[in-house]
């Protein structure tokens, strides 16, 4: 339901006010500051704990590739063999662009598809 302040005409939005146990609601204008209790204003608030997902970020110190590697030269050190990871960077219509990483000397490098 939409409601409009009885003073200026402005739209009142609602903002939410947080008890020990419940969340009150109100509306509130912008410009004026008035504000008026909510028809249905005790909503019940109810905490959900959401499980934390182990993740094991993988670095140098366990001696594991983080990424695939690809046969290709590097245009700095003439090494062989890169690290490589595509991310979107231009538009959805568009295709993707692939990232190297010299798994020598460390350069990265760009190729658009």
């Amino acid at each position: 339901m939409v409601r409009f302040c009885p003073k200026d005409g402005s739209l009142l939005k609602l903002k939410s006010i947080k008890t020990d146990d419940s969340v009150m609601l109100m509306y509130f204008c912008q410009k004026c500051g008035y504000t008026e209790q909510y028809d249905n204003a005790q909503v019940h608030e109810e905490k959900q704990e959401e499980p934390v997902s182990q993740i094991k970020v993988i670095g140098e110190k366990e001696n594991v590739d983080p990424l695939p590697t690809i046969d290709i030269v590097c245009p700095k050190c003439g090494n062989k063999k890169a690290y490589w990871w595509m991310l979107q960077t231009r538009s959805a219509d568009e295709p993707p662009t692939q990232f190297f990483k010299c798994t020598k000397c460390g350069y990265t490098w760009r190729q658009y598809s």
